[in-house]
């Protein structure tokens, strides 16, 4: 037993400098080329009357033209509609044909699909209404769809706020999803990305028959799609663009992250027979349940509080060194007491998100999971 743990804060510091690696790689599209086909941009939103205006003077804001914006109403329950048609009634643009629709079935996956029945791009961009687009965020794209081979891509999402220590430690577990995700696009076994930025051919979509068997489930519209996109035109179709980064909101309490989290982590369930989905669902829960399982050190003397040391100052270094070049590559970071009381709380957080999501439902924006 004292072997394993001896060996065990190796191979996951090894395995912290190999994610490093990867995310080191230079993802740049080969080309300076742009595709030249139209685009149309989704945003469907349920009771996001407060963000609306950020989001809708991020898009003004972006340098590309024309092009198509669609928001779709998933049934707010808020004034959020009537607000977003008075902000477009003062924002006129004559390069920008802005749609505003309400969803015709109930679901973020059903918004979406109303806004592509209605979409007369031939590039599908979505986000989410609590985003900010980098003004860039189209050309950054449209380099990659510069060749035909590409169908989707996606790119990386972080939390734009650092005010206190909850806003940080976000950023900081943003920064180990986003090495995560690298890494799977890295390996040609692309299996998650983030709705809230990505693009895709709307042919490709049709293709697929979009979300036509998981429609009913709360989350995944960027997974689900992701994996059909893959089992369709093949690991090489499907990219990740690392530099187009879209900034979100950080949740504004532990509550609502852990609720938002157990959505997320919750959708492993729904990739039967996947066993890479699966062993990548797994094995960041099973790595922190090893860790907090060292706490048993303490009450087994001198000895047992050197082990106990010498686990955890390898997993508080190695995480500071590979979640910080992370988060510099997006021109954040936080101090050395930050990544400690992070690196110190993890465990405890991925644990509890776990057992919500293998045992437990969720709600999000009223209805709850099925």
């Amino acid at each position: 037993m004292v072997t394993l743990y001896l060996l065990f804060p190796i191979l996951y510091a090894g395995m912290l400098k190999y994610l490093k690696y990867v995310w080191l790689q230079s993802s740049h599209p080969d080309t300076e080329l742009l595709s030249v086909k139209s685009v149309t941009l989704l945003v469907p939103f349920r009771n996001e009357a407060k963000n609306l205006d950020a989001i809708f003077h991020s898009i003004l804001h972006l340098d590309h033209r024309p092009f198509q914006v669609i928001f779709i109403d998933d049934h707010s329950t808020d004034d959020g509609r009537a607000i977003l048609e008075e902000i477009e009634r003062k924002n006129h643009d004559l390069d920008l044909q802005i749609l505003i629709l309400p969803s015709k079935g109930e679901g973020k996956k059903a918004a979406i699909e109303t806004g592509i029945n209605q979409a007369s791009g031939e590039l599908i961009f979505t986000t989410d209404a609590d985003c900010i687009l980098p003004k860039g965020w189209i050309e950054g794209y449209l380099q990659v769809f510069s060749s035909e081979q590409i169908q989707f891509v996606a790119g990386p999402v972080i939390s734009m706020e650092k005010q206190n220590f909850l806003q940080r430690f976000q950023q900081i577990e943003w920064a180990s999803i986003l090495t995560v995700t690298q890494m799977g696009f890295f390996i040609k076994k692309p299996i998650m990305c983030s709705a809230a930025n990505m693009a895709y051919r709307k042919s490709a979509f049709i293709s697929v028959n979009g979300y036509q068997e998981n429609l009913h489930h709360l989350s995944g519209d960027d997974e689900f799609l992701l994996k059909k996109f893959v089992q369709r035109f093949g690991e090489d179709s499907c990219v990740y663009n690392q530099n187009n980064r879209v900034l979100t909101q950080a949740e504004k309490n532990w509550e609502m992250l852990l609720r938002q989290r157990t959505r997320w982590a919750s959708k492993w369930r729904l990739h039967k027979g996947d066993i890479t989905h699966l062993g990548i669902s797994l094995i960041p829960f099973l790595i922190q349940l090893l860790f907090l399982s060292s706490l048993g050190f303490l009450l087994q003397g001198g000895l047992g509080l050197v082990l106990f040391l010498y686990i955890w100052a390898i997993k508080i270094a190695f995480e500071r060194e590979t979640l910080g070049t992370v988060l510099k590559h997006f021109h954040i970071s936080h101090p050395f007491p930050v990544f400690l009381y992070s690196s110190l709380l993890h465990p405890i957080y991925v644990v509890v998100v776990g057992f919500k999501a293998m045992f437990g439902k969720f709600e999000w924006k009223g209805r709850k999971s099925s």
